[in-house]
């Protein structure tokens, strides 16, 4: 059992909050959907402040089948394919609905809202060890089990405290993100904006070098780097991640920071690559430059990702891919030489930014990640903590 000091009192996760369970309303009543509530379920709770979703109710449709819950409430996934690798939590922080593959939890009286959800947090790893199987590879969190998990709860004033700490670095992480967002967007514009008739058409292929990864997870050892799968690109490194001490994988199959990477089957997408040095596994691209910008490599295969999709999901196999020759046959407008370098002299910075905003955030992550079981037992105190957050951000 965890020990805390003795100031702080320790609460079972069952009597530290009110629960509620969402639910769903009819999806053939048109008026329930498209209003301006959130509606929060496994699949688009991915961010730790939750202010939009993928889809929305009316206030209809919130009265009738599921539940709205007020700002400040804590909502996580109870049910879903990512309870296998990850456990989604965050902090509504407008009022929200919620689905059923969703728990939400009110704060009782004497414990803050954002106290607690960093507290469930903290549990992380205890929690994913009460996730069983549902069928067909949906994970399902046992919750009279994650009820009896105990918390430590210090003081009103130390609890804002020490959530004064990770705020602190969350919100320098959600401004990277937004960061990120923006300078992809103004690349994006910018293309836009100077896109001419003239412009030359170019198949998809010609951008760069798209060299695909290797079978690398058998056989794999355990230890070294890391074997990037799709899994590893959406998610980043889980319990299921392959680990690789192989020394003899070719330069262009290994992905470092900065590289961007290409997943041609099952979820396909375009991605950099942030972290340590990996090793690409097979169904994944990587795209090498050849002459141009990565900016522009990276603008364009968004810009045909819908495309790749829907060629993908086309196919009748059980994993939708695109082969060789789609990157052949489409074709995408390539602005000319002069015109690549006049806007690489400000997309060019724009991109290092990115880059360099994205490695920042996952390194403030880290920390946070190390604080949250320190702070959340008492082992580290405030001042400390502050300390350190101070000096990464």
């Amino acid at each position: 059992m965890t020990e805390w000091p003795r100031s702080w009192t320790g609460v079972g996760l069952g009597d530290a909050a009110t629960w509620f369970s969402g639910g769903t309303p009819r999806t053939g009543v048109a008026e329930y959907w498209d209003g301006p509530i959130p509606w929060i379920t496994s699949g688009s709770l991915t961010e730790w402040k939750l202010t939009t979703s993928d889809r929305t109710l009316t206030e209809a449709g919130a009265a009738n089948g599921s539940r709205m819950v007020p700002e400040g409430t804590t909502i996580f996934v109870v049910r879903g394919m990512s309870l296998k690798s990850e456990f989604r939590i965050g902090i509504a922080m407008k009022p929200m609905a919620f689905g059923q593959d969703c728990k939400a939890l009110r704060a009782r009286d004497g414990i803050d809202g954002r106290f607690l959800a960093y507290a469930i947090k903290a549990q992380t790893a205890r929690i994913l060890d009460l996730v069983d199987e549902a069928g067909h590879g949906t994970g399902r969190l046992n919750t009279d089990q994650m009820k009896e998990l105990m918390i430590g709860v210090p003081t009103p004033d130390e609890q804002r405290e020490i959530v004064a700490v990770l705020s602190a670095l969350d919100d320098k992480i959600e401004a990277n993100r937004r960061l990120v967002k923006s300078a992809d967007a103004l690349i994006a514009t910018e293309l836009a904006a100077a896109l001419a008739d003239n412009w030359p058409r170019e198949s998809v292929s010609s951008l760069a070098r798209f060299v695909n990864g290797g079978a690398f997870t058998k056989g794999a050892s355990g230890t070294g780097r890391m074997v990037l799968r799709i899994a590893e690109l959406n998610s980043g490194p889980g319990g299921s991640t392959v680990y690789s001490d192989r020394d003899d994988v070719p330069e262009d199959k290994l992905a470092r920071p900065g590289d961007i990477l290409m997943s041609w089957s099952g979820s396909l997408g375009v991605y950099r690559w942030i972290r340590d040095e990996a090793i690409i596994n097979q169904h994944i691209f990587k795209v090498i430059t050849c002459g141009k910008p990565p900016w522009l490599i990276y603008a364009k295969l968004m810009e045909t990702m819908p495309e790749f999709r829907r060629i993908a999901a086309d196919k009748a196999t059980t994993m939708g891919h695109i082969k060789r020759h789609h990157l052949d046959d489409t074709l995408v407008k390539v602005p000319p030489q002069v015109g690549i370098d006049d806007l690489d002299l400000y997309l060019g910075p724009t991109w290092e930014r990115i880059v360099a905003a994205e490695v920042e955030s996952l390194t403030i992550a880290a920390l946070r990640d190390a604080l949250l079981p320190e702070l959340l037992t008492g082992r580290l105190r405030v001042e400390e903590a502050e300390r350190l957050a101070e000096a990464a951000t």
